[in-house]
């Protein structure tokens, strides 16, 4: 692949994207922030969830013009958060949801997110202690929500990850249940793992298909598009984020 064929933009995805041709890419793959108070270097991840919706239902808009009318969307979040007096206890999944289908998203599939090895939750909250009378259910887990703008067959087949010799892994993406490790270098304040991108790439997308994150972070996307040949765009609010990210692309 050619050098051109990753580009890092440091900036507000809104903006960004608003200036991005029109249905330009083919699949977009990105974990965005979640409003659950992460002390981002330059983000407010503490407003309010309806202020929050509306940051939501921008970048989403924007996402929507910029996909081709195969374009497909996979969306990394948490099944639910609890952001206490700035919304409560919120099933994540059907807010976005809601929204998406609002803009003019369609639905096509929820995959469950299992991870390898993984981290305990320290409980701070039992609700009741010993007691049913208001007990404390959370579910850490998270899911990827897949969608796409008009159709979901692709119009144009490119070259495939799959062959006679690895049929087995695509039966495994099919079945909407993926193992990913966690990562643990902390090279942000939110890690996305490879894993997730690497195996969204392989079932969504032909090789030279062009794919964006919005929400780089330290260019995990990147990461696994010069992996598997996509052509990949990143955008990044954080100037010292894309710096990392820079870094990590050139020791691929």
């Amino acid at each position: 692949m050619n050098k051109s064929d990753i580009t890092i933009y440091n900036g507000d995805c809104i903006e960004i994207m608003n200036q991005m041709l029109e249905n330009s890419i083919d699949l977009i793959i990105t974990s965005p922030p979640y409003n659950v108070g992460i002390d981002y270097d330059s983000w407010d991840d503490k407003k309010s969830f309806e202020e929050h919706k509306l940051f939501i239902r921008d970048w989403l808009k924007s996402a929507l013009r910029i996909l081709k009318k195969d374009g497909r969307m996979a969306l990394n979040i948490p099944y639910e958060i609890n952001i206490k007096e700035k919304g409560g206890r919120l099933f994540l999944v059907s807010e976005y949801w809601k929204i998406m289908q609002e803009i003019g998203y369609n639905f096509a599939g929820l995959v469950d997110l299992k991870e390898i090895q993984p981290h305990r939750v320290k409980l701070t909250a039992w609700g009741s202690w010993l007691s049913p009378s208001a007990p404390y259910i959370y579910n850490p887990k998270e899911c990827v929500l897949l969608t796409y703008k008009k159709q979901w067959k692709k119009e144009t087949k490119g070259t495939s990850y799959f062959n006679k010799g690895n049929k087995k892994e695509f039966q495994d993406l099919v079945y909407a249940m993926w193992n990913y490790q966690a990562e643990t270098r902390g090279l942000t304040k939110a890690n996305f793992s490879l894993d997730i991108p690497l195996k969204a790439l392989k079932i969504l997308s032909f090789e030279e298909d062009l794919i964006l994150d919005p929400f780089m972070g330290s260019g995990t996307t990147l990461v696994a598009c010069k992996q598997l040949n996509r052509k990949g765009i990143g955008i990044e609010i954080s100037k010292n984020y894309c710096e990392i990210a820079t870094k990590r692309l050139k020791n691929e």
